[in-house]
């Protein structure tokens, strides 16, 4: 046996260990789920298997969640490294974890309008396509979503595209997919998934949240409108929320509004599907007072975003300092702390203990209007 293969039956070997340990919960405070059912919402939380052979993180996320997304397991990348060879143990994991726990499962996500985010081999196929010859190219878009539906069927919701608007220009992101199929790259993957999933919930999910710059809510809103025109199977926009970048920096209250209201008036439901808060522009080094700061942050947002009641999901990128993906070494030092100290984002702390943030994101699914 291959030293990956044995790593990766280790780790799905947890999920025995987290149905044993799961039991534990029943000790933990009240569940941010049940909470959010009754305004009518759902709680959810990212996960990995990795962060979730942690017993008492398991069992953290497992109390919480009524959702639950993969971090990386269901990127194409990670699913088909190669070309045609599959590697899906953890997003096979994924999908028997949800299923155990009659947990709701996100699909993140069918394609990504990055060249960066993307299998490398397909690419490579996209850069060399000259534009309108692009049948081998979509050719593996609709074979990829007919391996999503027949190995996942049980997803019921996906981004089926993520990041398609550059925020400095508000205009469609150029890239070697867009350069060759043209802006039709946005309708195929909605047309590929809403075929493949009828049944499922198809989102558009952007990096946004209530940023001063209007371009980005401008081009999302026209996109919206394209989807509408064309009537593609667009039923959510996902709002990243990773609203640290906005913490003690200009932001648009009023312009949020007026954008939420659009989306409503448009007739989408909105998730907000990956919501943390980095601090790392605050210059405190004092957790408390970190802490205080991006509770108050938070809640304020939380306020704004869930008074809108086409909003349905609150997806958290993950329940715990610790288990964090900003707290890992491969995370990029622009985004990390001046003082180098570890980055407080998070409900829990690295500890499992809940910090202010957990109180404001209760306090505002509490105050949140019923759907």
């Amino acid at each position: 046996m291959r030293r990956r293969d044995f790593v990766t039956n280790a780790i799905l070997g947890t999920i025995a260990g987290i149905s044993a340990q799961s039991a534990r919960a029943e000790r933990l405070a009240g569940s941010l789920d049940t909470l959010a059912k009754t305004r009518g919402l759902r709680f959810g939380v990212a996960v990995s298997a990795k962060t979730m052979a942690q017993p008492a993180y398991a069992d953290l996320v497992l109390h919480h969640a009524g959702l639950l997304v993969a971090e990386n397991a269901m990127k194409w990348q990670y699913l088909e490294p190669q070309e045609r060879v599959i590697s899906d143990h953890e997003a096979a994991w994924f999908a028997r974890l949800g299923a155990a726990h009659n947990k709701a499962m996100r699909g993140h996500c069918f394609m990504w309008n990055h060249h960066d985010r993307m299998p490398v081999w397909l690419v490579d196929i996209a850069a060399a396509t000259a534009r309108g010859a692009v049948r081998d190219l979509t050719r593996h878009m609709w074979r990829h979503g007919a391996y999503l539906a027949r190995r996942f069927g049980g997803v019921e919701s996906w981004d089926a595209m993520n990041e398609v608007i550059d925020p400095a220009t508000g205009e469609i992101r150029e890239t070697h997919f867009t350069r060759a199929i043209g802006n039709r790259f946005f309708d195929l993957a909605f047309q590929i998934m809403g075929e493949k999933f009828p049944a499922a919930r198809l989102a558009l999910n952007e990096t946004m949240s209530w940023d001063a710059d209007p371009r980005h809510r401008d081009g999302v809103l026209r996109l919206l409108e394209r989807a509408r025109q064309r009537d593609l199977p667009l039923h959510t926009l996902g709002i990243q929320s990773h609203i640290g970048k906005t913490l003690g920096r200009a932001r648009d209250e009023r312009g949020w509004r007026d954008f939420l209201q659009a989306v409503s008036d448009m007739g989408f439901a909105i998730a907000i599907t990956e919501f943390d808060c980095s601090d790392r522009n605050i210059a405190a080094s004092d957790p408390a007072i970190r802490d205080a700061e991006v509770a108050a942050h938070c809640r304020a947002y939380l306020d704004l975003t869930l008074d809108f009641t086409n909003v349905r999901d609150v997806v958290v990128w993950s329940l715990g300092d610790g288990a964090s993906y900003m707290n890992r070494p491969g995370y990029p030092q622009w985004g990390r702390r001046a003082d180098g100290l570890a980055l407080r984002g998070h409900p829990f702390d690295d500890q499992l203990r809940p910090k202010p943030m957990f109180s404001a994101i209760e306090a505002a699914l509490r105050a949140a209007p019923m759907r």
